[in-house]
Formats: structure tokens, sequence, C-alpha cells
């Protein structure tokens, strides 16, 4: 009994030694080496083994390879290195099962597993014991544990070597956890100061600079930063220039310069940079073989001289602009001794991606500002339909663009005629009128432009009342929004009914500035409560009735209009209701042309908003 005591505090011993070692084994190699080695001679094996699976399809291990063997010859680590993951087979079974497999003496090879006996015994191994390593329901492998001599596993025994490999396995298990987060770590900071450069790199390429000088910084830049050598050509009437070309070591420059005056590069040369720039495909060099650099050479002497740049990795990429191919970016390694990947083949060409825009920006600027006035143009009326017992004028202006930039407002105004209905207030048909403001600028803000007015247009032409058509636009914008995206809009809609000679207007506001209304001199302003469309399944509306009598107006405007600033602040309603009130006796258009030309003067011709402008005006 003292015996067997004395044992089992042996094996505890043991095992909390054996967690202690594990504990500062960081890495799955770390692991392994302490497996094969500190275990093994803790079990007095003679020979063990750590296997590491590679998943199928099915994420199921497929086939179990030695990561870290000890005391097997070597013919034996190359007939069992790589192994199927398949029943029948000792380790398989373990793996499958995850349960141990103990063969204690050649015969139960014989019998367990008569077609791998020999082999299993073959190299003077005479008893095996083949454990699973695995942690929760991950399958991290096997360990091998193999003995000269034929012994019998006591239940202890086995008890020891299985907690044993529970140990080896929760350190592998930890360590991969550790070298998992350790390189997601790398690579997040690693992709931190890739855009950290990318952004630096676009905003020196905006400097006011010569081509030829912004192409210079950026090889300047990448050098050491993220390669040895840097060098930029360009595609100039069909000929392949080299522009720029850095180097740490100012000397090194020099050399090459020298180097390529003795030898010109050859334009019809099938690779290089000249190919790249031409063909616009990227080549990744992980190695740069002696023999490209022989068939490069044009004699000895020159390929002595290429050596001596001593070219270890390369990747060039075409600087591309929709389609078209300006030129190539060349990044070399060389007495850094580093490799490019292919995450650095990604990287260059978010690199020179951002060299070529900048490259091409004013063609860029042109075609962008054509454009977004087409698009612009598409989303307002080509012309407003003549409506009886109105006049109906509009203006529009979008921002000011700069030279960098080009926007698409949100800014909208429409005119449309409802469908006949037997009830009134439209029998036996009437007209609508809408202006909004949409929120944002550019491609989104022109998407949800249209989304807003043909809507708009469809529930106007189901003769609806005026809430439920501004009702209709709301539902629809929330359809059409995700969940962790603003898009919202205000907008005011006004339903028109003739009685010759008076007009009524039925008027709905969803958080839309307050309309004027212009009666001879007086202006007066309709307040009109109500919820933006696109934030809130509920909206709460009022409806109001405006009496138009010949020679009155209503003036519908977007906030680009009272928020305009100047040097003396905003616009504001209080000069936009006496702009109004100066129009005192002109035609609709009149009114409109006079309110877009006094705020454009008020900022100067530098409008911070786009303005919409709609006017209708009662007739006799």
């Amino acid at each position: 009994m003292n015996g067997a005591s004395d044992v089992g505090r042996a094996h505890v011993a043991a095992l909390q030694r054996l967690a202690t070692a594990l504990s500062a084994a960081a890495t799955p190699s770390a692991v392994g080496n302490l497996t094969i080695t500190s275990v093994a001679q803790l079990l007095g094996a003679d020979g063990a083994a750590v296997y590491t699976p590679t998943p199928g399809p099915d994420g199921a291990p497929a086939t179990l390879q030695v990561a870290h063997a000890s005391g097997w010859p070597t013919d034996a680590t190359r007939h069992f290195g790589l192994l199927d993951v398949q029943p029948g087979r000792p380790l398989s079974d373990a793996v499958l099962t995850g349960r141990p497999v103990w063969l204690e003496n050649p015969q139960q090879w014989a019998e367990q597993y008569p077609e791998m006996a020999p082999a299993g015994t073959s190299s003077g191994f005479r008893s095996t014991a083949c454990l699973p390593l695995r942690v929760d329901d991950r399958d991290l492998g096997a360990v091998v544990f193999s003995f000269t001599r034929s012994r019998t596993f006591t239940p202890d025994e086995r008890e020891y070597m299985v907690a044993t490999a529970a140990l080896c396995a929760q350190a592998l298990d930890r360590s991969r956890l550790y070298a998992a987060e350790l390189a997601a770590r790398t690579a997040a900071e690693a992709q931190r100061d890739r855009m950290a450069f990318l952004a630096l790199t676009g905003r020196l390429m905006e400097a006011p600079l010569s081509v030829d000088e912004r192409l210079q910084r950026v090889a300047d830049l990448a050098v050491p930063e993220i390669a040895d050598w840097c060098a930029v050509h360009l595609v100039r009437d069909d000929r392949v220039e080299q522009i720029a070309v850095a180097h740490a070591d100012p000397d090194k420059v020099t050399y090459v310069e020298q180097l390529q005056r003795r030898y010109p590069s050859d334009p019809d040369a099938g690779g290089g940079a000249i190919a790249v720039a031409r063909s616009g495909k990227p080549v990744l060099l992980t190695d740069i073989p002696d023999e490209l650099l022989t068939e490069a050479a044009v004699d000895d002497t020159h390929l002595q001289l290429i050596r001596a740049i001593g070219m270890r990795s390369a990747v060039v990429v075409p600087l591309v602009v929709r389609g078209r191919s300006l030129g190539a970016l060349t990044l070399v390694h060389a007495e850094s001794g580093l490799r490019f990947t292919d995450a650095d083949l990604a990287f260059v060409e978010q690199l020179a991606a951002t060299a070529a825009v900048a490259l091409d920006n004013a063609r860029l600027y042109e075609q962008q500002r054509h454009i977004a006035h087409t698009l612009q143009s598409a989303l307002l009326p080509a012309v407003l339909p003549e409506v009886p017992g109105m006049q109906v004028a509009a203006r529009y202006r979008p921002q000011s663009a700069d030279l960098t930039e080009v926007y698409i407002g949100g800014d909208l105004y429409d005119v449309l005629v409802t469908a006949p209905s037997p009830d009134p207030p439209t029998s036996p048909g009437g007209w609508a009128a809408m202006v909004g403001d949409v929120c944002g600028k550019g491609p989104a803000a022109a998407a949800l432009t249209a989304l807003v007015r043909h809507t708009w247009r469809a529930h106007v032409s189901q003769n609806l009342a005026p809430a439920d058509v501004v009702r209709g636009v709301n539902a629809a914008l929330l359809r059409g929004s995700p969940a962790d995206t603003a898009r919202f809009a205000t907008l005011v809609h006004a339903q028109l009914r003739t009685d010759r000679p008076r007009t009524t207007v039925s008027l709905v506001s969803a958080g839309h500035p307050p309309p004027l209304v212009l009666r001879g001199d007086r202006v007066e302003a309709v307040t009109a409560p109500g919820t933006l469309v696109g934030v809130y399944a509920d909206l709460a509306l009022t409806e109001i009735e405006i009496r138009l009598d010949p020679g009155d107006s209503l003036v519908l405007y977007t906030d680009g209009v009272t928020e305009g600033r100047s040097a003396d602040g905003y616009y504001g309603a209080h000069r936009l209701a006496a702009a109004v009130s100066r129009c005192a006796g002109a035609t609709a258009d009149g009114i409109a042309g006079a309110l877009l030309e006094d705020v454009c003067a008020f900022q100067h011709d530098r409008l911070s908003d786009d303005v919409a402008i709609f006017v209708m005006q009662a007739t006799a």
C-alpha cells in the first residue's frame, strides 16, 4: 500500500513540475519540444512524436503530420511522417475516438493492427501508447510514446499518461491561442501603420507640386519604411520613363543612375517596370533568382553591376486610373533581407492607386463634375409643367465646388398632376408640388433623392391625402435604410385646388423650413409642425390650408437658403422675408430668380450648401 501511495505522490509531483514547465512554454513549438523530451523522459519512453492535424472539408482531421519527434530512427520518421486519418490505425483510432490506444507488446500489435504490426515494431519498439491531444471539442493532434521493451500499462500508469497528455494538450491549445492573438495583434498594428502611411501619402500627393516632384515624394516616403529601394516609371508619349528613384543611401542612388545611363533600358523589354506599365498587370517576385538577373544583363560587366545592388525580392504594380495605366511603381528589398508577400502586394497596389489618382486628378475632376451635373439634372424636372390658374417657377444651385471635390446635393423639387377622383378636394384632378432636402452629399444623397422623388410621385398618383403621401415616403425610407445608416429627409408637400379666382393649398411639412406667403408686400410665415421622414415609424403631422388670391405667392425653399453663411453670419429667415417682400408685384419666375441672386450675393457666390427655391403664384 505504501509503495502505491509513494508512486501516486511521485506522479502528482511530476505532474505539478510538468504543469509548471508547460506554463512557461509560450509557443506551440516549445510545447512540442517539451513533450518529446521532458515528458518522454518522465514516462520512461525511448521515443516520442507529436502529430498535428490538417482538417478536411468537413473540419475533421484528414491527415496527421509529425511536428516534433525524438528517439525515432530516420526510417521510422519517414515512414510515419504523414498519415491519413482512417479507422484501423492506432494513431487514427486515438484521434477519431478521443481515447488512448495501448499496445503493450508485439502480440497485441499483431492482434489489433495486423497490417500495421510489421511497421510498428520494425524499429526496435515493442510497446506503444497513442494518446489524443484534445481540449473540449478541438482536435489538436496526438502524441505517441514508444518503448523498446514490452510494457504492461497499469491503470495508474494509464491514468498518469492520460493526465500528462491532457496537460500537453492544454498547453498546446493555450500556446496556439496566444500565437494567434499575437499574430492578429501584429497584423492589426501592421495594417494600422500601412493605413497611416497611405493617409500620409495622400496628403503629400495633394501638395501643389509638379508630377515629378510628387512622385519623388512617394519614393522618398517608401524608403526605408516599406522597402530598401523604390522607383516610379511613367508612360509618356508611348515611352516609359523613370521619374523617381530612392534609397536610404544617396551613393547607391547615384550608382543606379550611372548604371542606367551606361545601360539604358530596352523599351521593348519583356519584363520589369516597362512591361508592367504597359500591361497594367502587377508582378510579385518573392525571391529574385540569379537567372532573372542574367537574363536582364547585356553583358558580364552589366551582370556584375546588377548583382552588386543586392536585390532579394521585388514587387512591381501599375499606376492605373479608370482602366488606363499611367506607369509603374517598383519596390525592392535588398540589404534588409526581407521578402515581399501577397499581403505586401495588396498594400502596394493601394499605394499605387493613391498615387495614380493624384496624378490623374485634373482629368478626374472634370469627369466627376460632368457626371455630377448630369446626375443632379436627372433628379430635378427638366421643365416645369403648366399648372392651370398658377404660375410655377424654380431655381436650383448646387454647393459651390472647389478644385478637389465635386458635390451632388440632396435638394429636390417636383410638380405633378394628381389622378382624377370623384371625391373632393381633388376632383376632377388637381396638382401637387413638393420641395425636399435629403441628408448627405454625393452618390448616397443622389440615391436617396431619387427614392424620395419617385416614392412621392407614386403616392401622389394614387390621389392620397397630403399626410398619407408624406407617410408613404417615410415608410419607403425606413424600409430602405440599413440599421446602422442614417437616411432621412425633410420635405413640404402641397396639394393644390383651384376654384377660380381663389386657389386653396393643403400643405403638410415634415421637419422642413416654414414656407412664406407673399400678399402684396406683406410676408407671412406658414407654420405646419411635423416630423422629418426616415427616422420614426409614427409621424406627427399637421395639415393646414392656405388660400391664395390672384397675385399671392407661396415660396418654398430648402435650408441652404437660410443657413447660407458669410462674414456677416447666417442669411437667416429675416433676410429671406425682406428679400421676398421686395419681390412684390413680380412674377413667380421673377421672385425665384431674385431670391437666388440675393442668396448668392450674400455668400459671394460661394454657397456652403445647395439651394432650391420653388414659387407658386395664383393667377386671375
